[in-house]
């Protein structure tokens, strides 16, 4: 489907959604402990409708013995929207290094969002206890059509994301990747390295 350029924003988003996309837009990166994630929620939700059925979710026992999905799912404003947007999965990790019995899995995906020529980079959980969402959109890229340009420029944002995490919020590196995507696992396995080793190494040296 093509659209004229000046039709493009109004066609696929509405003027709210395009007030929090500009907001988000000069506020970026954005990181947990850091800044306010109500932009950054509703960026990644936007980016990310489509794909809800790819991302994490845990499942919870009821009483009866019947199974409960704990995942918010949501509805896009503009049905349109989800013909034209598609996320492309990156990877997925488990982040629980304390409980082996427990699978944490965090996905990260880059949407392409038409109109405003970018790649955003969102982070997904299962649970939103660690952020108080389910999915962040942490940053993005200016748009090229080339794979192997969308997986570098995407593996120096989760860097970023991952050294804040360990400097800022003390988290430990992730247990194990779950599932490769774009990024492929050994690539993926390099990039943790590359944070939490270095930091192990100096602290070993002091």
């Amino acid at each position: 489907m093509i659209f004229h350029q000046s039709m493009v924003i109004p066609s696929l988003y509405t003027s709210e959604e395009q007030a929090v996309i500009e907001r988000w837009l000069h506020s970026g990166p954005v990181y947990p402990g850091r800044d306010k994630l109500d932009d950054s929620n509703k960026v990644a939700e936007i980016a990310l409708s489509c794909a809800q059925n790819q991302l994490p979710r845990s499942v919870s026992i009821t009483k009866d013995g019947g199974a409960t999905l704990n995942r918010k799912t949501w509805d896009s404003p503009v049905p349109l929207r989800d013909k034209v947007l598609f996320p492309i999965h990156l990877f997925e990790v488990d982040r629980d290094d304390a409980h082996p019995e427990t699978i944490c899995p965090e996905s990260t995906f880059a949407t392409f969002l038409p109109g405003y020529n970018i790649y955003v980079i969102t982070i997904s959980q299962a649970s939103e206890t660690s952020y108080g969402y389910f999915d962040m959109a942490i940053d993005f890229f200016e748009a090229i059509d080339d794979a192997d340009y969308i997986a570098s420029n995407a593996r120096l944002i989760l860097k970023a994301w991952w050294r804040f995490q360990q400097k800022e919020l003390n988290k430990p590196r992730w247990n194990k990747l779950l599932k490769s995507g774009l990024i492929e696992a050994n690539s993926a396995l390099r990039l943790r390295d590359e944070v939490w080793n270095r930091v192990e190494n100096v602290h070993a040296v002091a």
